[in-house]
């Protein structure tokens, strides 16, 4: 994990998740949050964080979403399976052809159909299944000789379903940050490229990195992640991975 990466880890550990029964906080403007209204009763022990799947098939968009959603998870109570074990799992028990299946039905509805949802979990011993689809992934830099503000926006949709297919919970929504305000104007420190292609080098920054908004994003969700009924945050082990660990074998008991 890189430094950056880390850093954030930190960030978000430290909001960390609500208790149960805890008020939950109104969700942001432009949000979309939904609660099985029995999850109380519903809650799985043990979830699954499916690969993440985008719509331009963009490699760093899922990585991204991977490495810094579950850090906001991790501390809700359950036992997690993590998108990296998932997949190889998935890939050596039930083939190429299922796991191209279940990423294109999360592109299609953003979640693992009934179908995919019973098998996946038999198979990788959970109760429930987190699936993550990037909507949009998008950075706009301002040239050189153009006045803006450069900015980045993330867009996601999640959703977790038990082994029935049943929804419990979704939420779905976007981030965009601004960089500083680009002055055409401003004053040169020198040019890169060369020949044709050079461009003047100014001190003015570029837009918001994607950790940096997937970041914003992640930490708002994650006190609308509902914790397990029993758990509280004193329940996550502070000395464990930022990601939640690949489950054991039993398929019930608290990580």
């Amino acid at each position: 994990m890189s430094r950056r990466l880390i850093a954030l880890a930190f960030a978000v550990l430290a909001l960390g998740a609500l208790p149960a029964g805890a008020a939950r906080p109104k969700a942001a403007k432009g949000d979309i949050i939904w609660t099985h209204p029995d999850y109380a009763k519903l809650a799985p022990p043990s979830i699954a964080f499916l690969p993440t799947v985008s719509y331009d098939h963009n490699a760093q968009s899922e990585k991204t979403v991977e490495n810094i959603f579950p850090l906001v998870l991790r501390s809700s109570g359950y036992r997690w399976v993590t998108p990296s074990s998932a997949r190889d799992r998935i890939r050596a028990t039930l083939g190429d052809s299922t796991l191209l299946a279940l990423d294109g039905g999360i592109l299609k509805n953003a979640r693992a159909d009934s179908l995919a949802a019973k098998r996946v979990c038999r198979e990788l011993r959970v109760a429930a299944l987190l699936s993550t689809r990037v909507d949009l992934y998008e950075q706009i830099e301002v040239e050189w000789n153009q006045s803006g503000k450069p900015s980045t926006t993330i867009q996601v949709h999640a959703a977790l379903v038990d082994s029935s297919g049943r929804v419990l919970w979704s939420v779905a929504g976007s981030e965009t940050a601004e960089g500083q305000y680009h002055d055409p104007n401003a004053a040169t420190l020198g040019v890169k490229g060369s020949g044709l292609d050079q461009q003047p080098v100014t001190a003015q920054s570029g837009a918001p990195s994607f950790d940096e908004v997937a970041t914003r994003l992640f930490t708002r969700w994650g006190p609308h992640f509902p914790p397990l009924p029993s758990a509280t945050p004193a329940t996550a082990n502070p000395d464990a991975s930022a990601s939640p660990s690949p489950a054991p074998a039993a398929t019930s008991g608290k990580p």
